[in-house]
């Protein structure tokens, strides 16, 4: 008789067990691969943010440059100078400012050496949602921006999408190259973040800058121990079950000795002498 670890069904169990134990382990190690290109990334970018403010011009041309480099600057603190077009002006939804709902200003600056670039001025409430906002208007005249770049995000597969016709004065996402169809001349794919903050904004001060952007680590380390963990629990219960069911199969076989503590009739027992023999004269 085959050992109960042996039988067929029981090397399915294992193999099914084992393929999903290291595919957990396989995923943890995935999260912590991602967790430490974030931290990677997140290092870099506080370098770029700790830098003094470079001229865009220096760094890209925002005049119709089809070959941006995107990840290099990303997150580079860069000053620009230029007029504001608030005619042009879109709103993009779903953003908060201190646990409020509302809007982002995005506003086309035109560069006086060329080009123009989308400048997120920040934060309204939701009650001003018509463009141009004449509450919270950009100031007249050429300018001087200092903020941070941002990586355009373009339309998802899936999820809230902008309208691919018309002109939109209200966005999901900040898709440099949708919002170019509507504003003159060449918009630079990037976006351009006042990152200045106020302490204790007033009304009269809106749109309220909403600072630097996050460098958070995301999930990526929770998953991790997640993931490790179904992979050990999966170890350890299979062990369990395993144990327990090999204990309740192991019987101690019994002793098989020829007493003669029996009743009778058994070769070379005596017969019972409180039974009649049969036959017996009564």
């Amino acid at each position: 008789m085959s050992h109960p670890l042996l039988t067929p069904r029981s090397i399915v169990s294992h193999v099914l067990v084992t393929a999903i134990v290291i595919g957990c382990v396989a995923a943890g190690q995935w999260q912590l691969d991602r967790l430490q290109t974030v931290r990677e990334d997140n290092a870099r970018f506080a370098q770029r943010l700790a830098e003094q403010p470079a001229d865009l011009a220096s760094l890209a041309d925002p005049d119709g440059d089809p070959d941006v480099d995107e990840a290099g600057l990303e997150f580079r603190r860069v000053e620009v100078r230029g007029t504001y077009r608030p005619g042009e002006e879109v709103l993009q939804r779903n953003q908060s400012y201190r646990n409020q709902t509302g809007y982002h200003v995005l506003t086309p600056l035109e560069l006086e050496d060329g080009g123009v670039v989308l400048v997120r001025r920040g934060w309204v409430p939701s009650s001003l949602d018509e463009p141009p906002l004449d509450t919270a208007p950009p100031p007249e005249g050429q300018v001087e921006v200092v903020g941070v770049l941002e990586r355009p995000v373009e339309q998802p597969t899936f999820g809230a999408n902008d309208p691919e016709q018309g002109e939109l004065e209200r966005v999901f996402h900040t898709d440099t190259a949708r919002l170019d169809r509507q504003v003159e001349g060449e918009l630079f794919p990037m976006v351009l973040r006042i990152d200045e903050e106020f302490d204790n904004p007033t009304p009269d001060q809106l749109p309220f800058p909403v600072g630097s952007p996050e460098l958070d680590e995301g999930s990526h380390l929770s998953y991790t121990v997640q993931w490790h963990s179904f992979a050990v629990i999966g170890v350890l219960g299979y062990g369990a079950f395993w144990f327990g069911r090999l204990r309740r199969t192991t019987v101690t076989a019994p002793d098989d000795d020829d007493g003669d503590d029996g009743g009778g009739g058994g070769a070379g027992r005596s017969p019972s002498p409180d039974r009649p023999l049969t036959g017996a004269a009564r």
